[in-house]
C-alpha cells in the first residue's frame, strides 16, 4: 500500500506530468475496474485509478468516459492543486543528507541523480519518496488530473472526498527517514513491484492488486516496522481515509449519482469503500468484466 499511496502524492507534485510514455500501451484496457452501485433509484458509477503509468487519454475505454460524461457530478479523493500541498511540502531546516547519513545519501544521489537530490536536501523524506515511486513506471499525465479536467471542461460539480491537509498529513507520518531508508534498500523490488502492479492494473485484476499490496507487509517487518505499526499504517493510508468518504458519497449519490474515480484499492477486498456501500444496502456490480 505504501508505494501506491506515494503514486498519488507524485500527481500532487506533477512527478508523473509530461510527454506521455505509456510503455504498456496497446489500445484501451479490456477490463477496466469500472463498477456501478445502486440504491433508491439511483447509480453512482465508481472506477478505480492508476495514480501515474497509465495515459488515460489513450488507454480508457470508451464505457468510462461514457459513464463520466453522462454524470451529473465528479468525485475525486482531494483537489491536487490545493495550496495546502505547497504549505505542507515547504522546505524545512532539517538536512536529509544529515538524516540519512552518507551512504544513504549516495545511494538516493545514485537513484535521482546528485542535482535532483540536492534539490530535495530541505524537503520532507515524502518528496523524495515520491519521485522515487515513479521507478519503474512510464511517464504519464496523472489520471485523476485528466478525469478531472475532462469533468470541469463538462462544468460539472466537483466533489473533493477529503482535504489535501489530511492525505499529506497521513503521508507525512508514514514517509518519514526510516520508511524513506527502506526505500532506498529496496529499490529494485520497488521498481518490479510498480511494474507488476501496472500489469495487474491494465488486466483489471483485483486479485493480483490485493495480493501485490499485501506482499508489502513481509517487507515492513523485515525492516523493522511491527505488525501492529503496520495495521496501523494500512489504517491510516487506507481503511480510514476509506471509510470517511462513505458519508460524503451517500450524499452524492442521493442527489442523483455521479462519477467518483479514487485509486484503486480503496476499491476492492474487505473494507474498502465498495464493500462498506455493499453492506449498507447498496447493488454493487463490476462492469465490463
Amino acid at each position: 500500500m505504501k508505494r501506491v499511496a506515494l503514486l498519488v502524492l507524485a500527481a500532487v507534485l506533477g512527478g508523473a506530468c509530461g510527454k506521455s510514455s505509456d510503455a504498456t500501451s496497446a489500445g484501451p484496457l479490456p477490463h477496466p475496474l469500472l463498477w456501478s452501485v445502486e440504491k433508491d433509484g439511483h447509480t453512482t458509477y465508481f472506477f478505480g485509478t492508476m495514480h501515474a503509468g497509465i495515459d488515460a487519454t489513450t488507454r480508457l475505454p470508451a464505457i468510462v468516459w461514457s459513464k463520466l460524461d453522462a454524470a451529473p457530478a465528479f468525485a475525486m479523493e482531494t483537489d491536487l492543486d490545493d495550496a495546502a500541498a505547497s504549505t505542507a511540502l515547504a522546505p524545512t531546516t532539517h538536512s536529509l543528507r544529515e538524516a540519512l547519513g552518507d551512504a544513504y545519501w549516495s545511494k538516493l544521489e545514485s537513484a535521482l541523480g546528485r542535482d535532483t537530490a540536492r534539490s530535495l536536501e530541505y524537503l520532507p523524506p515524502l518528496v523524495p519518496a515520491a519521485s522515487l515511486s515513479l521507478r519503474g513506471l512510464p511517464p504519464t499525465p496523472a489520471m485523476d488530473k485528466v478525469l478531472s479536467a475532462r469533468a470541469a471542461g463538462e462544468h460539472k460539480p466537483i466533489v473533493f472526498l477529503e482535504p489535501a491537509s489530511r492525505q499529506l498529513a497521513a503521508l507525512g507520518k508514514w514517509f518519514d527517514i526510516k520508511a524513506l531508508k527502506m526505500q532506498l534498500d529496496e529499490l529494485p523490488t520497488g521498481e518490479q513491484h510498480a511494474r507488476d502492479l501496472l500489469t495487474a492494473y491494465v488486466a483489471g485484476d483485483e486479485r493480483t492488486i490485493l495480493a501485490l499490496s499485501d506482499a508489502e507487509k513481509s517487507e515492513a517487518l523485515r525492516h523493522g516496522y511491527t505488525a501492529a505499526e503496520y495495521d496501523r499504517e494500512m489504517a491510516d493510508l487506507l481503511y480510514d481515509r476509506s471509510a470517511s468518504w462513505i458519508a460524503p458519497l451517500e450524499q452524492l449519490h442521493a442527489g442523483g449519482g455521479g462519477f467518483v474515480a479514487v485509486g484503486a484499492l480503496h476499491l476492492v477486498g474487505p473494507r474498502s469503500v465498495l464493500d462498506l456501500l455493499a453492506h449498507k444496502g447498496y447493488r454493487v456490480t463490476r462492469l465490463a468484466q
